[in-house]
Order: structure tokens, then C-alpha cells, then sequence
């Protein structure tokens, strides 16, 4: 990619970081986000279609690395791939941040957790045998909704302590929870 065009979208995702901190992402418009990153609005059209689709684009990118990292997982899909979420939060700690602050998309974080969702029930499916399919969906749920708060909350406080503490206590309670259905 021309080193203009990386150079440009470095300074529109550096700007919108900042306006996310300041303010809700529904109020950033192209406008002021162009004005402020010294960008031409005509430029900004080039790669996207509003703010919005910006925000879509960066998450993606995030949720790409994502995926190749989970390439090779043959077990334990959503404790894995919730381990290396962790991992990514930490590694791009400025953008996902400002992604998963009030400000930005509070679901974003649930998108990311739901990619393993049918690799997770299949191999449940297997493991869990007092589980019913009903049973299956609600146990997904309630791991990802109680993943979020903790990674939010670990968020929260500055990512404090090493990111295999927070994904050891995700396990923890994952594991203790899902043997009751054994």
C-alpha cells in the first residue's frame, strides 16, 4: 500500500481514538473528524462510506487478526480464542480502549466472542452430554456476557496484571460451571 494512503489512515484512526475519548461515537462526524486529522473530506469518502463503516473497517482488521491466530485451535474454542482475545486487547490496547470504552461500540466485544460460537456448541455437544441444545445457547451466553464485564472491567483499570491472570479467572469460572453438565 502507497505509504501516503497508510500515512492518511494512521491520522484519521489517531484522530477518531481521540474523539472517542472526548465523545459518543454516534456525534463524531466526517466532518470533524477530517477537519481535525487534516484530511479532505473527498479523501476520507476514497476509503469509506461514513463514520460508521470507519469504525466497522477498523474492527474488522481486529477481528481478522483474531481469526488467523485461532487457525490451528483444535479444542476449547471459546476459552482459547477468549485467552487470545485477551491477548489482542493488551497488544492494541489503544484502539480497543476507545472501541469498547462508553463511547465506542459496547458490542463489538460480544461480536468478537460470538466468531467461535458454532465450533464452541459442537464440541459441547460432544463433552456435555446433560446438556440440551437450549442449554448449550444459554451456557454460550451466559460465558460471553461474563467474559465481557471482566474484560471491560479489566479494561477499565488500565489492563492491569498479566493478561493470563484475566484469562486463567475467565477459565476458572468456565470450567466450574460447565462440569455440571458432565
Amino acid at each position: 500500500m502507497d505509504k501516503r494512503i497508510v500515512k492518511t489512515k494512521k491520522k484519521l484512526t489517531s484522530t477518531l481514538l481521540a474523539l472517542l475519548e472526548q465523545k459518543p461515537v454516534k456525534d463524531i462526524t466526517v466532518l470533524e473528524l477530517c477537519k481535525i486529522a487534516d484530511v479532505n473530506r473527498t479523501t476520507f469518502y476514497k476509503y469509506y462510506k461514513d463514520v460508521d463503516d470507519f469504525i466497522f473497517t477498523l474492527e474488522e482488521s481486529l477481528i481478522s487478526d483474531l481469526r488467523n491466530n485461532m487457525i490451528n485451535i483444535k479444542r476449547n474454542y471459546l476459552i482459547t480464542y477468549i485467552g487470545k482475545t485477551i491477548e489482542s486487547i493488551k497488544e492494541h490496547k489503544e484502539i480497543y480502549s476507545k472501541l469498547l470504552s462508553p463511547n465506542g461500540d459496547k458490542r463489538f466485544l460480544k461480536k468478537v466472542l460470538y466468531i467461535v460460537h458454532d465450533e464452541s456448541i459442537n464440541e459441547w455437544k460432544q463433552l456435555l452430554k446433560k446438556a440440551t441444545e437450549e442449554d448449550l445457547e444459554n451456557i454460550y451466553k451466559f460465558i460471553v456476557d461474563g467474559s465481557t464485564g471482566i474484560i471491560e472491567n479489566w479494561i477499565n483499570n488500565g489492563l492491569q496484571g498479566e493478561t493470563q491472570n484475566t484469562t486463567n479467572f475467565i477459565n476458572k469460572l468456565c470450567m466450574s460451571g460447565l462440569s455440571s453438565f458432565i
